[in-house]
């Protein structure tokens, strides 16, 4: 393996802690879902860093406050 090759192996996080961050988050986001008047945030947050991808903090306050934006 080259040099070029370590560095991107490296560099890009392994498909299993990706898909473990992934796991611990929609768990999290079921949990805030059962709770009263958390249900529309938590679907939206779900959106916002599971499916966007996002961690920005003006998108996840967007989430959580939509009437503020």
């Amino acid at each position: 393996m080259d040099s070029t090759a370590q560095e991107d192996a490296a560099a890009e996080p392994p498909a299993q802690v990706k898909s473990v961050a992934a796991n611990i988050l929609g768990q999290f986001f079921a949990e805030l879902e059962k709770e009263e008047g958390l249900g529309d945030v938590a679907t939206r947050l779900r959106k916002v860093v599971l499916d966007d991808g996002v961690f920005a903090e003006p998108s996840i306050r967007a989430a959580i406050f939509p009437d503020a934006s």
